[in-house]
């Protein structure tokens, strides 16, 4: 029995870890797309609005970080399922744009003319927030049509992948 139990607790701190290293990575690449994000925002804010601003930074910064984490988060390679997982990405993408569109209808109401700095720090904070969803979501996206992920928590789509029963 105790050996049992050992091999159930090793298993499941290895899974643990394996989640938590790939949250971590997820971290660091959408913290890639977050400064994209940026970028393009502080970009287009020279010439819209500060919600269409947003609304477009979002939608391009979102389909190009779902192809870096199906690529470098989850290790999904090819081209199979691209149009589902784009899919969620745009959804969330709706999320997204609400709660940064509601961060910045608050801090309009809360300060009379907020500066372009505060504006910024405002959507990274209210995007960092909605970070947590898309990895989840985007987890429980990624598993094969076995419904598992290898240890290294990819997705098996890499052909060089080694997987085990």
């Amino acid at each position: 029995m105790k050996a049992s139990s050992n091999a159930e607790v090793t298993g499941a701190t290895a899974r643990w870890r394996s989640i938590f290293v790939q949250l971590v990575v997820f971290a660091c690449v959408g913290a890639a797309f977050n400064v994209l994000y940026g970028l393009l925002y502080v970009l287009l804010r020279e010439q819209l609005a500060a919600q269409p601003a947003n609304a477009l930074a979002l939608v391009l910064s979102t389909i190009a970080g779902t192809f870096g984490h199906r690529y470098v988060t989850f290790g999904v390679r090819g081209t199979d399922r691209t149009v589902q997982h784009q899919a969620l990405g745009l959804a969330l993408l709706a999320f997204s744009l609400a709660v940064t569109a509601g961060a910045l209808w608050l801090l309009d109401a809360a300060v009379a003319e907020p500066s372009r700095r505060q504006e910024l720090a405002v959507l990274i904070a209210a995007n960092l927030g909605t970070g947590l969803v898309r990895f989840c979501a985007f987890r429980m996206a990624m598993w094969d049509q076995r419904g598992s992920m290898d240890a290294r928590g990819t997705t098996g789509s890499d052909v060089s992948a080694t997987r085990t029963p």
